[in-house]
């Protein structure tokens, strides 16, 4: 039988092109989905062809048939078994990093602390322990650790936990130690008492001191006399203390290791032997040296000897610390560009007479020979150093004032202190004058004034 499509379509309406024609036999199967009404978007007809991956809307899900709920419920299965080993792969990277962090951490750490309980790496030398009464494992472990007597003062907290020592066997006093001890020596150091040790001393050297002073203060204690504190300033062989094997050989110096006895207050013994007594000064000095004075010094192109050397002469010229900067970058600026202005010499009265801290300090008879140190007469800096500076001169030494006074090239100090700065004689020359060290009417002189800084550094 030939019918019509609009028999079947329900279209109605006028004659279609295909009236008339003669058809096949043919079927129409139409769900209930084709039967919705409205305008064909064929965008949203291919969009309905998802990706099988990709989950559709619920709303669309209803709709679909078994067949395709089937193949629908198999891609998601198939999704998450993808992102399942995807999770796992990120998980096991992660879970990777960690373990290989905690073990170079742990690793680094047993190291350090297996290098530390067998004195590897640790200078030679001695220092001063003053344990406390009633003394703690952590308080001990601190003390030592800043003693420089160990380095990781955590592991020896470890150790002597593990190892269940008792704090009542460490004796309380004063004790000198050797730098590069183990811990079982160290222990049995501490544990052994000090009876063999005399009447504890303390002696205080203050900041800018130089050698011939340090063995006046010494012999006044009676830690011993003062000509065999300068003896063994040169004849005992330092050069197990790391700071003094770079030293050099300290040839031309009045005293090799002038500069590295470190200003500050010390405890020693009676009979105190003096390899000891000066060690313990060398170990404070190059404890205080830290990395950043290390590192500026190299970016200046100075050795340690050359900040020492420097810092000395700031030590013994500065009114105060903040004066310290300022005098640092006259120094630094005269040997750097002073040729400009036909400056080659710091020309600074605290070197005219070392040994010796002025002209009145030369005794009249039996006077050590004097002169080669000084910056009047030399160029550049001096032989050494010309007295030991404190920390906060040789951190000067290696960070002058770069601000204003980038262009300083000479300075004075009134009687009261009071610093003056120049960048060319004229200026200085005022600056004589306005802080008293010349008369207006003299015409004041060249270069630095001979009385600038008094009678005292």
């Amino acid at each position: 039988m030939n019918e019509r499509p609009d028999q079947h379509t329900g279209t109605g309406g006028a004659p279609q092109p295909w009236e008339g024609r003669a058809t096949g036999s043919f079927k129409v199967s139409i769900d209930q989905q084709n039967l919705a009404t409205g305008p064909l978007d064929r965008a949203s007809r291919r969009s309905q062809q998802q990706d099988l991956y990709t989950e559709p809307p619920a709303s669309k899900r209803a709709h679909l048939s078994e067949e395709e709920r089937k193949k629908e419920k198999k891609a998601h299965k198939k999704r998450n078994r993808i992102k399942a080993r995807k999770n796992k792969r990120i998980f096991s990277f992660m879970w990777l990093c960690m373990v290989l962090l905690l073990s170079f951490t742990l690793a680094s750490y047993l190291i350090g602390g297996s290098n530390d309980f067998f004195a590897v790496g640790r200078p030679e030398g001695t220092t001063q322990v003053a344990i406390p009464e009633n003394v703690t494992l952590e308080q001990l472990s601190d003390i030592l650790g800043g003693s420089g007597a160990i380095d990781k003062p955590e592991f020896f907290t470890l150790y002597c936990t593990v190892k269940k020592e008792e704090m009542e066997l460490f004796q309380p006093g004063s004790y000198t130690v050797e730098t590069n001890l183990d811990y079982e020596d160290l222990i049995n150091t501490l544990q052994g008492g000090n009876e063999d040790q005399g009447e504890e001393i303390t002696v205080t050297i203050p900041e800018g001191r130089n050698a011939l002073e340090i063995a006046q203060l010494m012999d006044e204690n009676g830690i011993c006399t003062a000509q065999e504190f300068l003896d063994a300033l040169n004849t005992l062989d330092f050069s197990n203390y790391e700071v003094i094997a770079n030293m050099g050989g300290g040839e031309g110096r009045y005293f090799k290791i002038e500069g590295y006895l470190f200003p500050d207050t010390y405890n020693f013994y009676q009979g105190e032997n003096l390899e000891s007594v000066i060690g313990k000064l060398i170990n404070n000095f190059q404890s205080k040296i830290s990395d950043q004075i290390y590192a500026m010094a190299e970016q200046r192109g100075m050795s340690l000897d050359q900040v020492v050397t420097m810092a000395s002469i700031i030590q013994a010229e500065a009114a105060d610390v903040g004066d310290m900067f300022n005098v640092s970058a006259v120094l630094h600026n005269r040997m750097d560009f002073g040729s400009q202005y036909d400056i080659y010499r710091l020309e600074c009265d605290s070197t005219m007479f070392y040994p010796y801290r002025n002209a009145k300090d030369v005794p009249q008879a039996g006077a050590l020979p004097y002169g080669d140190y000084d910056t009047y007469k030399v160029d550049g800096l001096p032989k050494g150093p010309i007295c030991n500076p404190g920390a906060e001169a040789i951190l000067a030494a290696v960070r002058p004032n770069g601000d204003e006074a980038s262009s300083y090239l000479y300075f004075c100090h009134a009687e009261d202190g009071t610093p003056y700065y120049a960048s060319d004689s004229w200026q200085h020359q005022e600056n004589l004058v306005a802080a008293g060290l010349v008369d207006s009417t003299d015409g004041g002189g060249d270069g630095y004034y001979e009385d600038d800084y008094g009678d005292e550094w």
